[in-house]
């Protein structure tokens, strides 16, 4: 997508804009003059016009457009969460005012409020039994991978415990078999005794050619073995004390994660009690509201109020979903076109700059 967007501002900052092409790039420009007779259709052209004549990158422009539909698409979220917690209300409502019509006002409202907070109550211990739920079993997830990190790590000290010491052992034989040869060795006969070992004991094979050295580098080749010799044996002790800190390390994670499985698991169970509780409750205040219900004429006027103002919630939400829908249909169509006929896009958004 990337390379798309570079590609594109290259031609946006080439193309030639003819306002009415009788080329490939007609049904683009039909589409985009379309788009000119809503206002946030030439809004958007307008702005997209305005950051390429300031040269912004394209990719600006794409976010721009993200940016502006997804606030959109974020709105028409909350329009629904309105909507459903207004048709909650609304049925909720509804119901208090014909249980009225047969049952005394009094005990209609204060069931009403009762059934409002136990159905307030049993929605929060939910989404909180949930919440714990989801929790634990982010903990799980944790552990395994903990505990695979764990393996992992342990496999690999093991490996370098057998394998460090045995290069140690190998540094031994090669520095004893040093120090045991003469240095500036006929360089003839070293040639031959190697053709001799051939490639099956490197050691020899590395012995015989360092007995050509002078006796300044085969000191220096001894020196040497002996501080990589030194530096692997303190490599395997910080090795084994890494070992048993990252050990320690684990086990105080796992603790850790225990400690709070179990917390969440004693909160959980709280919740799941608390949680039937309510609705034992909520079950005695909807039957409480059935049995009183009294003063048709006033229930039945509070219907009617409420029934009309649901209505009008629900006329306005209906208006600005569809408004919503074209606005950002509008944008994707804009979006579809910088992304797929880029060219046309850029002819035509030229124009509008000139």
């Amino acid at each position: 997508m990337k390379a798309i967007f570079i590609l594109g501002l290259v031609i946006f900052t080439q193309a030639v804009f003819v306002k009415h092409a009788s080329e490939p790039h007609a049904a683009v420009f039909a589409q985009l003059e379309a788009l000119e007779d809503h206002p946030l259709g030439k809004k958007i052209l307008d702005t997209i016009a305005l950051q390429m004549k300031n040269k912004s990158p394209l990719s600006d422009i794409a976010k721009m457009l993200q940016d502006l539909r997804e606030n959109l698409v974020l709105q028409q979220q909350d329009a629904e969460l309105v909507h459903v917690a207004q048709e909650a209300d609304c049925e909720a409502e509804i119901y208090g005012y014909n249980r009225r019509i047969d049952f005394a006002s009094n005990e209609i409202t204060e069931a009403t409020i009762d059934i409002n907070k136990y159905t307030a109550d049993i929605e929060l211990l939910e989404t909180d039994i949930a919440n714990k739920e989801q929790q634990l079993l982010i903990l799980a997830n944790q552990e395994e991978q903990l505990r695979q990190k764990r393996a992992e790590d342990h496999a690999s000290f093991e490996e370098r415990q057998i394998t460090t010491p045995k290069v140690v052992e190998a540094l031994d034989v090669i520095a004893a078999k040093l120090s045991a040869i003469q240095p500036e060795a006929d360089a003839e006969a070293v040639l031959a005794e190697l053709e001799r070992v051939g490639g099956n004991n490197p050691i020899l094979a590395l012995v015989q050619l360092a007995s050509t050295f002078s006796a300044e580098k085969l000191q220096n080749v001894q020196d040497k073995i002996a501080e990589l010799r030194a530096s692997l044996e303190q490599s395997i002790i910080d090795d084994q004390e890494e070992e048993v800190q990252q050990q320690l390390n684990f086990e105080a994670q796992i603790v850790e994660i225990n400690e709070q499985r179990a917390a969440l698991q004693s909160e959980k169970a709280d919740s799941e009690t608390k949680l039937g509780q309510a609705q034992v409750q909520l079950a005695a205040a909807k039957k409480r509201k059935y049995d009183a219900g009294r003063e048709l004429d006033s229930a039945t006027k509070g219907k009617v109020a409420k029934e009309a103002e649901c209505e009008a919630w629900r006329t306005q939400y209906a208006r600005d979903t569809e408004q919503r829908t074209v606005e950002i249909g509008i944008i994707r169509q804009v979006e579809q076109i910088l992304a797929t006929k880029l060219e046309g896009a850029s002819s035509y958004i030229k124009g509008r700059i000139n």
